[in-house]
């Protein structure tokens, strides 16, 4: 019985029928006293095909296919569900939680000390590697190899001595960053 449908009788049924010597007990069940375990009940399909044969209701076999498809993928996606909830689990009860030891204090000023060197250092480090974006330099070679390739689309050897041209120019260019960043 659900817990919707665990209800007590009026007092006429507590005294009309007798059970061996003692009468019928009504038990009410809450919501709130349902672990929740058990407020989700997981069905198996030859349960399913039996309830809808006693009401005379057939699926067609590729929508119960695709139903039971869903439910495997819902079943799959659960039991991996489940799975990481352990690990994680067993990670946080592994993992010691960080106490501050009294030798370790650090004042505020400190801290405010700390954080501002470190944002120093990002800026520094972002502007040093991050924030000089060069323009093309070979840009013109790679325009020449393309013209080159779109005309001569089944000779493409034709092209190559502007590759190199191309790969020189590469070249002296890494060279070149190269040794402004070794003089900052």
């Amino acid at each position: 019985m659900g817990a919707g449908q665990s209800q007590e009788q009026n007092s006429a049924t507590h005294d009309s029928p007798k059970f061996g010597s003692s009468l019928f007990q009504v038990v009410r069940i809450e919501r709130t006293e349902i672990p929740e375990e058990y407020k989700t009940v997981g069905v198996s399909n030859e349960v399913v095909d039996r309830v809808l044969a006693m009401h005379g209701e057939q699926m067609p076999s590729d929508e119960v296919d695709s139903l039971r498809e869903q439910l495997n993928h819902e079943r799959a996606t659960n039991e991996r569900l489940r799975e990481q909830m352990r690990y994680l689990s067993e990670l946080q009860q592994r993992t010691p939680t960080y106490t501050p030891k009294e030798e370790s204090k650090i004042s505020l000023e400190e801290m405010e000390e700390r954080k501002r060197v470190f944002n120093e250092t990002v800026e520094r480090v972002e502007q040093m590697f991050f924030g000089y974006q060069r323009e093309n330099a070979c840009e013109s070679n790679e325009k020449e190899i393309m013209e080159c390739l779109n005309k001569n689309k089944n000779r493409l050897l034709n092209c190559s001595p502007l590759v190199n041209n191309y790969e020189n120019c590469v070249a002296e260019m890494r060279a070149q960053v190269l040794a402004e960043v070794g003089n900052a």
